[in-house]
């Protein structure tokens, strides 16, 4: 055994081919937050590590023994991609190489500028192959949203046989509750009916622009895809049950005017409708329901309320993914897909751990969007790290990766819907009758609603306020004006308020009420100047003092959008470790996939397609 102090004391070498730890002071944290203990402190013996906690293991591993293990433990000899052997059974060793294959058995956390990878150390049971599959597939799709279904049609219409995991209680994800447009470019046939000259090669010129923020950090092969995909993407959903108005949406300001196609549906979805259109609404429900339609019509199976724990690999860092471990009605389930294993799980911007690592300003506190009618736990993303995936981050644009909502603490759903309210429509010019406060009771910002302010944007100071406490302020002239309606069910208890004075305002929301009438004073004065010298809002943001009592306060809502980044992928979808190198039979798409900085309903169909195409299809890596 080394001698204490030495970078390897801890390592005791007496059983050939096997590596004996005996750490103490840092036993692993439970799943999914295992990392390997430091190579520089010494140990003093062994000791039983805490159980784990669900999402570590489960009862079809773990019931009949201790879970709990000791952390004096054999390692599996280390394989090498030519046959299994110990590394001490190789003639040259050197002390780098001996430590980066011990930490590969142990699990390592790496980061780099676009690229990180956590092997989290997953209890020795989890994941292993079973003696007998309770279901099989050639190809097994977690997660139904848009990715899933899209992957699981194009693997099914290449002759596999398809299983669709769905976690929930309903089949669809955030695409379901989706506001219904569609953002396709490079020549699609409505695009074409407008009289609009697009190309996939326009597109990729537009979108691979240096000075295009959004997506300067894409993997150019899958842009190059992307685009190439773009519009034959509508012709393909048509025939496939979706049905798309012939005009477009304008959104003059978003740099793309003319790729806004509205998806029809006859009725009102779980998600807030972008539009009411041609007796029907604007609805990610008008894309989902014909797709899973389609989908069945194709013998695809769907399974909900079954939620992957683990992936099946032949060996826990090399070899061929078998299938899928699964949670459902209070067992353990294990599914083998003969072909592949796609992810499409979406992001992970509701694992609070997760999303730190990514950016240290989204807090425990932010709601997910779509939270609760889905759970972007990232369960998807973890299961691939936990096998040897690599991670890929993409676009870091705010105004991609924040949301915010005024009146309510639950993003985009409609009146009356049990999962929240919709909140107040205040955008755009509307934004000229209000004022945004802090917990101090001051302004902290401009409120025009613009993107960014140069070098920086509404979301970088709102992320700065203390408990991120913010309010929207404005009279009873801005609300009889915009027609806002500040009590339920327009908004959520506890998230809007109205007082006859400033005082009593101030006092419902907890802020001081000096501060908050000095603020108005202030404000007004500025109106009558025409001018902000605090924050530089325009003159014609400017129009009119907040005099008019009753006076509102409604909560202002800070969300979790996007998360950028995913395990990283090909242009085939096929997921890379570490080294670069494909994980035989394992594909992500979406928002589980990485190195596309392309928000939103496109970038999930068309990468599930690919990743179905080449899963179905069964053709040689």
């Amino acid at each position: 055994m080394a001698a204490p102090g030495h970078p390897l004391h801890w390592l005791d070498l007496r059983a050939p081919g096997a590596i004996l730890l005996s750490r103490p002071e840092h036993p692993p944290l439970p799943h999914p937050d295992r990392v390997p203990p430091p190579l520089d402190r010494p140990g003093h013996g062994s000791r039983r590590l805490p159980d784990f906690q669900p999402g570590g293991c489960c009862p079809r591993h773990c019931s009949g023994r201790p879970t709990g293990i000791q952390w004096t433990e054999i390692l599996r000899p280390i394989r090498s991609r030519k046959r299994r052997r110990s590394v001490f059974a190789q003639s040259q060793i050197t002390r780098r190489r001996f430590i980066k294959d011990a930490a590969l058995e142990l699990g390592v956390c790496w980061a780099g500028p676009g690229l990180f990878s956590l092997l989290a150390a997953s209890p020795s049971r989890a994941g292993e192959i079973p003696k007998k599959w309770d279901h099989e597939s050639d190809v097994v799709v977690v997660g139904s949203g848009p990715t899933g279904l899209s992957a699981a049609i194009a693997a099914a219409e290449n002759g596999a046989s398809v299983l669709v995991l769905e976690q929930g209680q309903e089949v669809g994800g955030c695409g379901v509750i989706a506001a219904g447009i569609l953002n396709l470019q490079g020549g699609t046939r409505i695009q074409t009916i407008n009289k609009i000259e697009d190309s996939p090669e326009l597109l990729y010129r537009r979108m691979a622009d240096y000075k295009e923020r959004t997506n300067r950090r894409d993997d150019p092969a899958l842009l190059r895809a992307f685009c190439e995909a773009n519009p034959g993407t509508l012709d393909w959903l048509e025939e496939r049950g979706v049905r798309f108005l012939e005009t477009l949406m304008t959104w003059p300001g978003s740099g793309q005017p003319t790729a806004f196609h509205y998806i029809w549906w006859g009725q009102e979805g779980p998600g807030a409708p972008a539009a009411k259109i041609a007796d029907g609404f604007a609805s990610g429900a008008g894309l989902i329901k014909p797709l899973e339609a389609y989908a069945r019509k194709k013998g695809v199976r769907i399974l909900t309320e079954h939620k992957m724990t683990h992936i099946i690999r032949e060996d826990r860092l090399c070899g061929k993914v078998l299938g899928v471990e699964v949670w459902a009605s209070g067992r353990c389930l294990a599914i083998g897909a003969r072909k592949a294993v796609i992810l499409a799980t979406g992001g992970w911007k509701g694992n609070r751990f997760l999303r730190q690592l990514f950016d240290s300003r989204l807090t425990e506190d932010l709601p997910a969007s779509g939270e609760p009618f889905v759970d972007p736990d990232g369960s998807g993303i973890l299961a691939g790290l936990e096998v040897g995936a690599a991670m890929k981050s993409d676009m870091t644009v705010d105004i991609a990766l924040f949301r915010r909502k005024f009146g309510t603490k639950h993003y985009n759903f409609p009146l009356y819907s049990p999962y929240g309210a919709p909140g107040l429509p205040i955008a755009g010019p509307r934004v000229a009758d209000v004022i945004f406060v802090n917990k101090s009771g001051r302004r902290f910002v401009n409120e025009e609603d613009v993107p960014s302010f140069g070098t920086y944007s509404f979301f970088d100071a709102a992320l700065s306020q203390e408990d991120h406490v913010l309010w929207a302020i404005f009279d009873q002239a801005a609300a009889a004006k915009n027609k806002w309606n500040p009590t339920p069910p327009h908004t959520e208890e506890g998230c809007a308020f109205s007082a006859s004075s400033w005082d009593r305002l101030a006092g419902l929301i907890g802020l001081p009420a000096q501060a908050l009438q000095e603020e108005i004073q202030r404000y007004n004065s500025f109106v009558e100047a025409g001018f902000d010298p605090d924050f530089g809002r325009p003159k014609t943001l400017l129009p009119s003092k907040i005099e008019t009592p009753p006076f509102h306060a409604v909560w202002i809502s800070l969300f979790v959008h996007d998360t950028c980044g995913g395990l990283a992928v090909n242009a085939k979808g096929q997921v890379l470790d570490i080294y670069g190198k494909i994980i035989p039979g394992l594909y992500a798409g979406g928002e589980t996939a990485g190195g596309l900085g392309v928000a939103g309903l496109p970038r999930a169909i068309i990468t599930g397609r690919l990743a179905g195409q080449q899963a179905g299809s069964g053709l040689p890596i």
